[in-house]
């Protein structure tokens, strides 16, 4: 895959890091952009590969209603037949329709606001059933790269792939790993976050030595920071000493407004859009559009980097999808 295709698994071995968190809001705000701050819309696809189904639960989705999952797409066997990764996704309406009948099953007295809908962003959904996959691949041809396989045709389509991935390093996150070409890791500031990074980078490095030679580090975002606290900031310290410019400058801070954002059914950066008339707004969320910034930047810089401008970008896509 080529390094300007921008497949990136959001992954941590830990969980609490904020891991789920901020594959979504990272997903939402490139969708949607802001062209104040630099941020054009994107087309994202957003893969729900953690069991848990967290990702998709942060838009409201009832899992009752879906059909066909990231599950179903794993578990496709069609041969030499890819299976059509369209007839799995949800898509921007069905998924704002989602936000709102959530919001207003929460909220019967109050207007829904218009700002609750995503325009550019699609789901592939995931529920409990996945849970059962690790023992279901390991007797399966290909099982490392089943989701590889289900993506091939969305790299072209889409502008972002964002995969989040469950917090250990089973079948599952392999999958992720060898569909990915980059890596994002959040961080949470705590000791036993800083304790397991090692543990990581170990793994990534088999990943990479074993299945997918073209997995690079994209980079790691500092998640949960409370100024208050020393150990925030010796955490975040120790980590930017070993990684460098490897490490966002952006910090997200501890917020519960954060963390309560999944009840209401929509994402914190859509809840709280910093750049939406209305009243003070979370900090959290800012960080989220201030990274979303600076994953947008990065981007441009590794494009550069292979001679890869937005014109030539367009092309080379077009020339990929026959057109």
């Amino acid at each position: 895959m080529d390094p300007y295709k921008m497949v990136i698994a959001c992954t941590n071995q830990k969980g609490g890091c904020s891991k789920t968190t901020t594959a979504v809001n990272l997903a939402t705000v490139l969708a949607e952009g802001n062209p104040k701050m630099g941020i054009p819309p994107r087309k994202v696809l957003l893969v729900d590969l953690d069991p848990q189904g967290n990702a998709s639960t942060s838009f409201g989705i009832d899992k009752s209603k879906i059909n066909r999952t990231v599950y179903d797409l794993l578990m496709n066997d069609l041969g030499e037949e890819l299976p059509v990764l369209e007839e799995y996704l949800c898509h921007p309406e069905f998924i704002s329709d989602q936000i709102r009948a959530t919001w207003t099953s929460l909220y019967p007295d109050k207007k829904f606001p218009k700002k609750l809908k995503v325009n550019n962003l699609w789901l592939l959904p995931s529920n409990i059933q996945l849970s059962g996959a690790e023992i279901e691949l390991a007797t399966r041809i290909g099982r490392e790269t089943r989701l590889k396989e289900g993506l091939a045709g969305a790299v072209e389509e889409f502008d972002y792939i964002i995969i989040d991935t469950p917090p250990s390093l089973g079948l599952l996150t392999i999958n992720a790993l060898a569909a990915a070409n980059w890596i994002l890791i959040p961080v949470q500031t705590e000791f036993y976050a800083l304790e397991g990074m090692s543990s990581l980078m170990n793994s990534i490095k088999l990943v990479q030595r074993r299945i997918n030679p073209n997995l690079k580090l994209f980079g790691i975002a500092l998640t949960m920071y409370d100024a208050r606290t020393g150990l925030s900031k010796f955490v975040a310290d120790e980590v930017r000493k070993y990684f460098e410019d490897q490490v966002f400058h952006t910090m997200v801070p501890r917020s519960t407004r954060v963390a309560e954002a999944p009840r209401d059914g929509a994402p914190i950066t859509l809840l709280d859009n910093p750049h939406v008339r209305g009243p003070k707004r979370n900090k959290g969320s800012k960080a989220y559009w201030s990274l979303g910034r600076e994953v947008h930047r990065r981007v441009l810089k590794i494009r550069e980097k292979y001679g890869i401008t937005e014109k030539s970008r367009l092309q080379l896509s077009k020339i990929s999808a026959g057109d």
